[in-house]
């Protein structure tokens, strides 16, 4: 059984993890965010030190230790019960985040919709993070060097991913408008 999925993609400080969450609020959606079940590992095992090492310095974690962290994360979600993939959708955040997760995981998910979250002004992107650094208790977002290479990430391994996407699939939606706005977007582009 594939995994019916939504994906929302956009550069860091885009609103993913936003929309994910709100999304997540709603019964019959689960929000997975990468980022957020990375950052819940526990910091002293060696899964938790090999993900401080990459995103220390705003680098992405390689795709295979990436994919398997998260398909156990899924496992664990359905053994809970907070999954339920007959009837639940998943809202993808932040994974798959290039075109080689996109063929790994080609046979576990069928992303129904990607919502793609376009911010062309970087400097808006620049504030949200620096601003959610403080809000959040997100060292990654706190040093601006890194903030730029997260981007230049985006720009250069995920956004290649708009390509992989049958057209009919994608929902380009402004994310400079505020977060209610863009979640009627979303909403409004779901049967």
């Amino acid at each position: 059984m594939k995994f019916r999925s939504l994906l929302l993609l956009g550069a860091p400080g885009s609103g993913k993890g936003t929309q994910g969450q709100v999304l997540g609020q709603i019964p019959g959606f689960v929000h997975l965010s990468s980022g957020e079940f990375f950052r819940s590992l526990d910091p002293g095992s060696d899964v938790g030190k090999l993900f401080r090492q990459y995103s220390d310095r705003g680098q992405l974690v390689p795709d295979d230790f990436t994919i398997r962290v998260w398909q156990d994360h899924v496992q664990t979600l359905i053994a809970s019960g907070r999954y339920r993939p007959s009837t639940d959708f998943l809202v993808l955040d932040g994974i798959p985040r290039n075109v080689n997760q996109l063929t790994q995981l080609s046979a576990s998910l069928d992303i129904l919709h990607v919502f793609h979250l376009s911010c062309p002004n970087r400097e808006i992107l620049i504030q949200r993070l620096a601003g959610r650094a403080h809000q959040g208790n997100r060292a990654d977002d706190a040093d601006p060097k890194v903030i730029l290479q997260r981007i230049a990430i985006y720009e250069a391994e995920t956004k290649p991913l708009l390509g992989a996407i049958p057209r009919e699939r994608l929902h380009d939606i402004d994310a400079d408008q505020m977060p209610y706005q863009v979640l009627r977007q979303i909403l409004q582009a779901l049967p």
